[in-house]
């Protein structure tokens, strides 16, 4: 019996991470589907995206904190390089942003599915880049390639 569970386990321990990454994205228990107004603005950050990839849109009113907790149960926390910690936006809140990989890809740009979590949402930027339509809630980004 012990020589027949030793290869069981190794078996189990070397599925773990290919079981994790089939889990694929999660909707977050309790957030709403937000549909982008139908703008130019919009469109063009749509186009802006890889071909084939389709992005849906979720928002919370919990906590950037839980909703990344949830996340890393399934998931790999992604940190974009280049992109400081602790930014800021112009009226001074602090923007909290963080990416989730689902696939097991090394980064965004091989990943076929990952996500962007963060809070406050912007709805929307200015013509000089500044950000409009600013809520105090979490907003979740999936993003999904063909």
């Amino acid at each position: 019996m012990r020589k027949l569970r030793t290869p069981l386990v190794a078996v189990m321990i070397l599925a773990t991470p290919a079981i994790l990454a089939a889990q694929g994205f999660r909707i977050y228990p309790g957030s709403t589907k937000y549909i982008p107004p139908n703008t130019e603005q919009s469109r063009k950050m749509q186009e802006a995206m890889a071909p084939g990839t389709v992005t849906t849109h979720y928002l919370t009113s919990d906590s950037f904190e839980r909703v990344v907790a949830f996340y890393k149960t399934f998931a790999r926390q992604y940190d974009m390089p280049g992109i400081p910690k602790g930014r800021k936006l112009p009226s001074g809140q602090d923007l909290k942003q963080t990416y989730f990989i689902f696939d097991g890809a090394s980064d965004l740009s091989t990943s076929k599915s990952w996500a962007q979590v963060q809070r406050p949402f912007v709805g929307s930027m200015d013509e000089n880049l500044q950000p409009q339509d600013v809520r105090d809630i979490t907003v979740i980004n999936a993003s999904q390639k063909k």
